[in-house]
């Protein structure tokens, strides 16, 4: 489908949109006026060292951040301040129910929490979080205190706003339900077209046949138009319909008053056109009815005309009254659409025409084939909006990402490419089996394990949008060369990490090395060159190198051989399926010689003292540079046999899963790996550095099947360029970047490049042989436009 058609689908059923919003907007208009009300207040605590004797003191600047907040954070909702706090107010409540009120958020860039109150009324909110903000400062002075006094110093300073409502209002979730009911609508409306296409004006005709279209023809009506004139002007007035039918009859006649008489049979696609047929007749101009095109005598008849019902005509239903016609031999002289509603017709008529999407004078009767600069330009900027989305991971309010809406807005888009791929299906398959699992896990560690909602939707959303991104990127494809492709996805990534920015410590390994390199390759790609290639990617490899960007070098240094590999000598010969499997080998090969030059030369100082000594002492503490490096995987593997079906979605591991997983650590002797699991990776959720691990403790099997799948693609298509030496810089990066991020790499900031590289790697399946023109079902009227 294309958009122009999306958006026809939509306009065309617009009642269902006019139905959905406004019942949108009374459901939000009702949940608002019956919700209770009430009012949230903030504070901040900034967190900071007091006295600093040595580096290793709690109150250095590092610690405060990765171990002082987080433990002030769990001080803030503890039962010894919440207990204190209700003593202090006279509120006879237990400090699980303050506890519930109460909401706190580390900040990224500072060693700062946000602290929020949320009551009944706006003094109750004010008084319990400037309350609790004043006893955390206090506990905090005495749970870190030193010889000379405290070791912290917690400042609370509220907010000059005061307490507001924390509630949303009636109006803002009347809004809200309007939007949603008209999107729910408009997806519902696309999908329907999809399911069911429909005929309703020159483009639906032109998708068929080269035939022309010898007229619109407006339906008569019984009741004059009593439009205002000021909106008769505005809408425009369909052609009389005996000024169409005119049209119709000179087409079809004789060329010349000499000519002897025609003999056009009609056929209808829905019931036999007897009316049409007796309105068309004039002398010199014999129209026939026929039932059917078998119903037409093969010889005394000079055309057929088809008739398309504007009413309820699908694609499938002229498509076979076409290929009838071609079966029979008989010759198309054109094709007539009845049926459009024109502008003035009543209320009756235009709510139901509007419900069962029946062709219009106002919508399909202005509408031509595409195939103007305007139908280039839009879809193609259409698809790099959605690129962009797919890039763009900052989460967004209520736990959704821009990829997730934009893959459900466009799904009538790129909902028919998904079995043009080779192991798209796949995907889509495993992750809805994945998702159920994952509720129903969730729904099984109910009784001993916290239930966080805003996790489940994160979760949930993230896997939905990393198959519905794949989906959105190959529909991309057919529109966007891959350097422009790129270079928005690039761009977007790009955006994602300067809204997020966490401080200035490494910045380019952290937050613009893969957007840059993205992007690089991507710039590279447009001039098609394998040594521009290859210099931008030593430029690059060296930055990563400078900055401490182990992994990142090791990348570029791969995708470099991968390019350079393309480029040995040997003549160009047909890419079998056997060839590109012989690839893999190849691959797993490089990768592994790769790993083990790199780890070499690192040992070896070549690439620096500092990553000499880092590489040296974390094979020294695990026995394995992977281990030392990553050592989440001995804690995945501890939970994998305490949870062999993972976790569910929105989990919240408890006490037990924490000394597991810590169990699981100790064999590598690292000093911070139990800071590292308490305040990351079992921290209100399951967050394992590992897409892989992720999606095994948020959906289950399911969810390691799910990411073998994806690295198989990977490879796979991998293999078929490289078979046929058309693996462009930005594929060959991509594909060691993806590799790495299944195992090794967190699922919400490594996500966009495995779905940029599923997106530019799978393979399109072979098109069907062609039918014989000539008897086929394309017939000889419309092969070549059926072919395009």
């Amino acid at each position: 489908m294309e958009p122009a058609g999306y958006v026809r689908a939509v306009v065309a059923r617009w009642v269902w949109a006019a139905a959905a919003g406004t019942s949108g907007v009374l459901l939000g208009a009702t949940v608002g006026l019956l919700s209770p009300t009430a009012y949230q207040a903030d504070v901040t605590l900034y967190v900071d060292a007091a006295l600093i004797a040595e580096e290793q003191d709690p109150s250095s600047a590092a610690e405060v951040r990765t171990t002082v907040l987080p433990s002030v954070a769990r001080l803030t909702t503890s039962a010894t301040v919440l207990d204190a706090v209700a003593d202090g107010l006279d509120l006879d409540e237990p400090a699980a129910s303050l506890a519930a009120d109460l909401d706190v958020v580390r900040d990224k860039r500072a060693s700062v929490l946000h602290l929020s109150a949320t009551r009944a009324t706006p003094a109750e909110a004010t008084d319990l979080v400037l309350a609790v903000g004043e006893e955390v400062s206090r506990q905090s002075g005495l749970l870190f205190a030193g010889t000379d006094g405290p070791m912290l110093t917690v400042t609370v300073v509220g907010d000059a706003a005061g307490a507001l409502p924390a509630s949303r209002s009636a109006s803002t979730l009347a809004a809200l339900g309007l939007v949603a009911g008209v999107g729910a609508a408009a997806l519902a409306a696309g999908v329907a077209e999809l399911i069911s296409p429909r005929v309703r004006g020159r483009g639906g005709v032109a998708r068929l046949t080269t035939a022309p279209v010898l007229a619109l023809l407006p339906r008569h009506l019984s009741a004059p138009d009593r439009r205002p004139a000021w909106v008769a002007r505005l809408l425009g007035t369909a052609p009389q319909r005996a000024d169409e039918l005119a049209r119709v009859r000179m087409a079809l006649g004789p060329a010349t008053a000499e000519d002897a008489g025609r003999r056009i049979a009609v056929v209808g696609t829905r019931g036999v056109p007897t009316s049409l047929a007796a309105d068309l007749a004039t002398p010199g101009l014999e129209v026939v009815a026929a039932p059917d095109p078998q119903a037409v005598p093969s010889t005394g008849v000079d055309g057929v005309l088809v008739v398309v019902d504007g009413r309820g005509t699908g694609t499938s239903e002229l498509r076979a009254t076409l290929d009838a016609v071609d079966a029979a031999g008989l010759p198309l002289a054109g094709v007539v659409v009845d049926g459009l509603l024109p502008p003035g017709a009543g209320r009756r008529a235009l709510l139901r025409a509007g419900s069962r999407a029946e062709a219009t004078w106002l919508v399909d009767g202005r509408s031509r084939p595409s195939g103007g600069r305007a139908a280039r330009i839009v879809p193609r900027a259409i698809a790099a909006l959605a690129v962009a989305a797919v890039g763009f991971t900052q989460p967004l309010p209520m736990g959704l990402s821009a990829g997730f809406l934009a893959a459900v807005a466009l799904l009538p888009l790129w909902l028919p490419v998904i079995r043009r791929y080779r192991g798209l299906t796949l995907l889509f398959v495993l992750a809805g089996i994945g998702l159920v699992s994952g509720v129903l896990l969730a729904w099984a560690h109910a009784d001993d394990h916290a239930f966080a909602l805003h996790e489940a939707v994160v979760r949930g959303t993230a896997v939905l949008g990393a198959v519905g991104g794949i989906g959105l990127l190959v529909w991309a494809r057919g529109l966007l060369s891959v350097p422009v492709l790129g270079t928005v996805f690039g761009l977007a990534m790009l955006a994602t990490e300067l809204s997020e920015m966490s401080g200035p410590e490494n910045l380019w390994k952290f937050q613009l090395s893969s957007p840059l390199m993205v992007m690089g390759m991507a710039l590279a790609a447009r001039r098609g060159n394998p040594l521009v290639t290859v210099g931008a990617l030593g430029v690059l490899g060296l930055l990563n190198i400078v900055n401490d960007a182990r992994s990142a070098f090791g990348f570029c240094a791969v995708a470099a051989a991968l390019v350079l590999w393309q480029q040995r000598p040997g003549r160009d010969r047909p890419v079998r399926r056997s060839r590109q499997l012989l690839m893999l080998p190849l691959i797993g090969v490089l990768g592994a010689a790769a790993y083990s030059l790199m780890t070499q030369l690192m040992l070896a100082g070549t690439l620096g003292s500092e990553i000499q000594q880092r590489t040296a002492t974390q094979i020294a503490q695990s026995g394995s540079l992977l281990l030392g490096g990553r050592p989440e995987w001995t804690a995945t593997w501890a939970l994998m046999h305490e949870h062999p079906f993972g976790f569910g979605l929105g989990i919240v591991p408890n006490s037990t899963d924490v000394q597991v997983a810590s169990q699981g650590l100790e064999v590598l002797n690292i000093p911070t790996a139990e800071n590292y699991l308490r305040n990351y990776m079992l921290d209100g959720g399951v967050q394992l550095h590992s897409i892989v691990a992720d999606l095994w403790s948020g959906i289950g099997p399911a969810g390691i099947l799910l990411g073998l799948a994806m690295g198989a693609l990977v490879l796979l298509g991998l293999a078929d360029r490289l078979g046929r030496r058309e693996a462009s810089g930005l594929v060959c990066l991509l594909v060691p970047m993806a590799l790495w991020a299944l195992p090794f790499g967190p699922m919400a900031s490594n996500v966009d490049t495995l779905t940029l590289a599923l997106g530019l790697l799978l393979v399109a399946r072979r098109p069907r042989a062609a039918e014989d023109p000539a008897t086929g079902p394309t017939g000889p009227a419309r092969s070549a436009l059926v072919a395009a």
